[in-house]
């Protein structure tokens, strides 16, 4: 008995591991299986109480927002089980796949430590090695095929999705309508950057046209702001918010419209090493937005915060480090229940909806190209539409479902001009080295009605009028197009560029240069000025709109002109 060496302990090791590691990876193998057969009998798009609402929805002759409402609800919630689902079916597939390479691994090594019987002879029992190899080549072949079986089943659930959409697009799934219009209260405040849906056109018609800082005439107030940013004020009632950022540190800040009167501030931590961000766009680029009830801020470190309007903080996530060279810069815009983040970078492009109240993600669509613009939200005939620029295209998506209603190639080169529209169904986009384009809405792609190349905005976006669109640019030009032809109405040279963009108020337009001042002129076919007046410091962003006051944040102060 002492020529027989036992196997040692690291073999015995080897072999207990290999067992609990195929125990482990049979049990995980079971609960894929299960859960997939489960998934596909779960219908969550026609639960019955959902088809109930919608069959009301549908019997009716009156708008019921209430049924509306509950109808989105579910498509909601819908949509997030499938995308935990998800999650929860990947995690299995990669858990399942770390026990099968252990179980692998270990059975190799309690191969290796098995120690060789010496041989005593010739043995008059038959030979059963072939049997044991066909044996274990059975088994290893069932193996790695309920392996390969199981992580298709995990991974398998971007089909699943991908099916119920395509249901959707066939009409065979009713989905909840996009909406027709945003909420009155957002037209009557500027919830975002350029206003109301982010494209430059203010609800009100009445503006100052003449002030002067030195003096204080027309100046209600003056206020120093506590950190630097390129950000745009947004306003809400009587509160303004803005954002800044150093190496020392994130905020977020409120001020009393009436007055001035610093209400708050609160610091927004970080748990990412801070990016090197250029010069031009700092660590606060983009400007917040509000949904009536809260405000979000977004940072060069990729920090998102929501607070309540007494600055009592909401929900805080990381989206990912932005890696891409001019940090991030795309503002951040609300419908009033969803809140949009264009987060266009090197490693990953997407565009993203999140609840407003909870912050947790209500669709995700990738995209393929990078920007530096922001979205616009834009009603049109067949409801509203989310605009979002990139290095080639233009796309839209359905803001409550995020499916891409269209995409069009017709930009080039490193945009950050956001997308300009007209209200009567013309899209108007436009780079410094490509070139800009009226695009007219149709039931599919649009049509490109003209484009146009030769003085083209770099930083600061386009404005359309309904009869005209005008383009700023960083050389300080300004030209005006027709919207029909393209034809070039007017050109006029002033003396520094632009980075904030032109704004319109009524049958006038306020468009302020690097160096502070503002230009007023008339929307019209012929330039028409009517003044033009200094702020006394630099200006990067774009004004706000209020109740007849002009909200301006210079390089150090932020100032209310107005009655």
């Amino acid at each position: 008995m002492n020529e027989f060496k036992q196997r040692p302990i690291p073999g015995l090791i080897a072999q207990s591991v290999a067992g609990v590691a195929a125990l482990f990876s049979l049990i995980l193998c079971i609960l894929l299986s299960a859960d997939f057969v489960r998934i596909q009998k779960m219908d969550p798009l026609n639960d019955p109480h959902l088809l109930e609402l919608r069959e009301q929805l549908a019997n009716s002759t009156d708008s019921d927002e209430a049924a509306v409402e509950q109808i989105r609800t579910f498509d909601l919630y819908a949509r997030r089980a499938f995308f935990s689902n998800q999650e929860q079916r990947r995690t299995g597939g990669l858990l399942l796949l770390g026990g099968a390479v252990v179980c692998f691994v270990a059975f190799k090594f309690s191969k290796l430590w098995k120690p060789k019987l010496p041989a005593i002879g010739k043995s008059e029992t038959p030979d059963h090695g072939e049997l044991n190899a066909l044996f274990r080549q059975l088994m290893a072949g069932t193996g790695v095929l309920l392996v390969v079986l199981s992580l298709f089943l995990a991974f398998s659930v971007q089909s699943d999705l991908a099916t119920v959409l395509s249901r959707q697009d066939e009409g065979d799934v009713e989905v909840v309508p996009q909406a027709s219009s945003l909420p009155p209260a957002m037209k009557a405040n500027w919830p975002s950057l350029r206003g109301p849906g982010g494209i430059g056109v203010t609800h009100g018609s009445i503006a100052p046209t003449r002030w002067d800082v030195e003096t204080g005439e027309g100046v209600l107030w003056e206020t120093e702001l506590p950190v630097h940013g390129f950000n745009s004020p947004i306003v809400w009632g009587n509160r303004i918010f803005m954002s800044g950022a150093d190496e020392e540190g994130q905020e977020v800040f409120c001020f009393d419209a009436d007055t001035g009167k610093p209400l708050w501030t609160q610091t927004v931590k970080t748990s990412v090493e801070l990016p090197e961000v250029s010069e031009d766009t700092g660590f606060a680029a983009p400007t917040m937005a509000t949904d009536g009830t809260r405000v979000f801020a977004i940072f060069a470190t990729g920090d998102l915060a929501a607070f309540d309007f007494e600055g009592k903080p909401v929900w805080q996530k990381n989206l990912g480090l932005p890696k891409n060279p001019y940090g991030m810069g795309s503002s951040l815009i609300s419908d009033g229940t969803r809140l949009f983040v264009q987060y266009d970078h090197e490693d990953l492009q997407k565009v993203v909806a999140l609840d407003a109240a909870t912050g947790r993600p209500v669709w995700e669509t990738p995209r393929k190209h990078i920007s530096w613009s922001s979205p616009a939200l834009i009603e049109t005939e067949t409801g509203v539409q989310l605009l979002l620029n990139d290095e080639e295209n233009v796309t839209a998506y359905d803001p409550v479902s995020g499916k891409q209603l269209w995409t069009l190639e017709c930009l080039g080169g490193e945009v950050a001009p956001s997308p300009a529209y007209n209200g009567n169904g013309i899209v108007f986009v436009a780079n410094e080295y490509a070139q800009a384009s009226a695009l007219k809405l149709t039931e599919g792609s649009p049509e490109i009605l003209w484009q146009y190349d030769e003085y083209l905005p770099e930083i600061s976006s386009p404005l359309a009028t309904e009869n005209l669109f005008f383009i700023t640019t960083s050389a300080g030009d300004v030209v005006c197009l027709d919207a029909a032809t393209g034809e070039v109405k007017w050109e006029q040279e002033f003396d520094d560029g632009f980075n904030s963009s032109p704004i319109l108020v009524g049958t006038r337009i306020y468009s302020i240069d690097l160096e502070g001042v503002v230009h007023i002129f008339e929307a019209a076919a012929e330039y028409k000025p009517i003044a033009s007046i200094e702020m006394g410091e630099p200006v990067y962003a774009t004004p706000a709109f209020v109740n007849g006051r002009i909200y301006i944040r210079g390089d150090e102060n932020l100032y209310c002109i107005g009655k």
